[in-house]
């Protein structure tokens, strides 16, 4: 009987299926408008007046810069007034500055309005409500399932966007992301899942009481450096392969190929570690999988066999730990406080990524090699430091 019980806890609740796929279907249409611009914004922002690489990384990581700053204000007050109109707030900033990126003409107009598209920061909000809404031991796969639905957004992102930019023009491409933040709106207002009033807590929260669990600073430095080095590698990424020779408009066979390992394989995987409870060796697996792209990626002065490899692994190590943490995150943090301390880990994450992005292309100016040597340095100095993991392990 005892067996028949632990069998039911380790599956989905109806209610929970549709918590993941109503939240992962929101964030995925929002992120499928910055996954359209993703593997281009390097090739395509050079060719305003005046522009230069530096000032590209600027206009590249300035999105995530604004979305770091308001992560804990949307995550502090969606646990008191609840997550819904906090993220229908959020993605109205982002329909909003995506309609003024496609106006604007020069690169410095484009900064401006890239601020105002990334304010719409929901991120935090997102993940308190998969934490809100489903039970501690199926975490892991409600975010790896979220996650592969990003992902699927996230092909369609980075195969569509150069054919669109090429076909359309990179402008138009805003308005595209306009439209989609209309229609994460749409599905917010009709399906988001309901949450009990008495499951927003409103009890005073300590702002810094998390600091206190080593495990939690180990997620909030893992957000920052993880986040910090995908930005280094996704702009210098599409820049190696027309280095190599690829048009920015073949780019999309580049990233399908390199991420077919990731959607083929991440979810079954995880779903088989969390239920032997070997998510500890995933963790430790994917980082040092991550190590070694940045180790060979300038090993070969990128051939296209090279440059495949280090796509396959980086891509797919990094989907393991960006499903795997905040699924650590919520497991460790009550519900009354989960919204803010959420916040805190997405403003680390997109802190990281805001400064990855300014400084890769300042980076590759100085050296082609830099942004991965740096990443690499960084990599291995977090896997001695100590890695996050589950609450159930030993660290």
């Amino acid at each position: 009987m005892e067996g028949n019980n632990s069998s039911q806890n380790l599956r989905f609740e109806r209610q929970e299926i549709e918590a993941v796929i109503v939240v992962g279907v929101i964030m995925a249409i929002r992120l499928l408008g910055v996954f359209l611009i993703l593997p281009v914004f390097s090739v395509y922002v050079e060719r305003y007046p005046g522009a230069s690489l530096t000032l590209a990384g600027v206009a590249f990581g300035i999105y995530a810069l604004a979305q770091s700053l308001l992560q804990i204000p949307f995550g502090w007050i969606s646990d008191r007034v609840g997550r819904k109109p906090v993220l229908v707030l959020g993605l109205i900033l982002f329909t909003v500055g995506s309609i003024l990126c496609a106006i604007v003409d020069n690169l410095t107009e484009l900064i401006f309005t890239r601020i105002i598209q990334g304010s719409g920061a929901i991120s935090s909000v997102a993940i308190a409500s998969l934490g809100d809404l489903t039970r501690s031991q199926m975490r892991a796969r409600s975010f790896t399932i979220v996650g592969l639905i990003i992902g699927a957004a996230f092909i369609i992102g980075i195969i569509a966007g150069p054919l669109l930019a090429a076909q359309m023009g990179f402008s138009m491409l805003f308005y595209i992301l306009a439209a989609l933040g209309a229609l994460a709106i749409t599905v917010t207002l009709l399906f988001f899942p309901h949450i009990q009033k008495d499951s927003i807590i409103t009890q005073r929260f300590n702002v810094l009481g998390f600091l206190d669990s080593l495990e939690i600073r180990r997620l909030l430095i893992s957000a920052l450096i993880l986040s910090f080095t995908v930005n280094l590698f996704v702009f210098i990424y599409p820049l190696s392969w027309t280095s190599a020779g690829v048009g920015a408009g073949d780019l999309w066979h580049v990233y399908l190929v390199t991420l077919i390992p990731t959607m083929l394989f991440i979810y079954p995987f995880i779903r088989r570690a969390e239920r032997l409870g070997k998510l500890r060796n995933v963790t430790l697996g994917a980082w040092a999988l991550i190590a070694l792209s940045f180790l060979i990626y300038p090993a070969n002065a990128w051939t296209s066999s090279v440059l495949y490899l280090v796509g396959m692994i980086y891509f797919a190590s990094h989907a393991v730990l960006q499903s795997l943490f905040p699924a650590f995150l919520t497991q460790r943090v009550g519900q009354e406080s989960r919204g803010a301390t959420t916040g805190f880990y997405n403003l680390l994450a997109f802190f990281g990524a805001s400064l990855g992005g300014i400084l890769a292309g300042y980076l590759y100016e100085m050296s082609e090699h830099l942004p991965l040597i740096l990443s690499l340095l960084l990599i291995i100095a977090w896997g001695l430091t100590g890695l996050p993991m589950p609450p159930q392990s030993k660290s």
